[in-house]
């Protein structure tokens, strides 16, 4: 799967609701807090508390990328999109190599036919050989709408799990950064609440697996 298709819709939506907040109700506060509270560059990220987060900035940093790559479901969406490509591959190819070995069949064969056999086979493999491009064109439009619905689902359960979330650690900005996307020039390592996330996302993903 793609990391720039599955992400961006996410980024972007935070950067609608980031601008949107910064402008109208964080402006004075925001730049405040984040000016008037160091963090020690040498203390880990990942063992920052959230009462530690909260009290030096109501600002939330999220790396996508770093939660691409440790979210177990993006993981899991990510095979399953591959097997789902393998097994289109595997299939076109199969009908490639019989559709090939007709083909060469055909031309061993064509000295000893009439000319109406020989056009006759012509024909015959004419329109297989169009069916074959149209399952390949086929097989594409499924794999995109697959890609689409797995983008879908984990756009969905990130999105719904960062609000409620923030329900309770109450910050009055969540932002979303990427490499391919990233709307955030500076921040300061005491705001990363990326490990977080990443934690309470794989806690909910064990325990719907158990329950199945």
């Amino acid at each position: 799967m793609k990391n720039t298709s599955l992400i961006i819709n996410v980024i972007l939506a935070l950067a609608v609701a980031v601008l949107y907040y910064l402008h109208f109700s964080c402006k004075t506060n925001c730049e405040q807090q984040i000016t008037d509270q160091p963090i020690p560059d040498s203390q880990p990220q990942t063992e920052l508390s959230l009462e530690k987060i909260n009290s030096e900035s109501n600002i939330g940093y999220i790396n996508i990328d770093s939660l691409q790559d440790k979210y177990k479901l993006f993981e899991e969406l990510t095979q399953k999109l591959k097997a789902k490509q393998t097994k289109y591959e595997n299939e076109i190819a199969a009908k490639m190599t019989a559709f090939e070995k007709k083909v060469k069949d055909f031309q061993l064969k064509a000295p000893s036919m009439s000319q109406f056999e020989g056009q006759t086979k012509q024909q015959e493999l004419a329109e297989e050989e169009q069916k074959l491009y149209k399952l390949r064109e086929d097989f594409t439009v499924k794999f995109q709408e697959e890609e689409a619905k797995l983008n879908e689902e984990f756009q969905k359960t990130v999105k719904d799990y960062i609000k409620k979330h923030n329900q309770s650690t109450d910050f009055d900005i969540i932002i979303g950064a990427s490499q391919v996307g990233n709307i955030v020039l500076d921040h300061k390592p005491g705001i990363d609440i990326t490990q977080i996330i990443v934690d309470g996302l794989n806690k909910e993903y064990n325990s719907k697996k158990a329950k199945k």
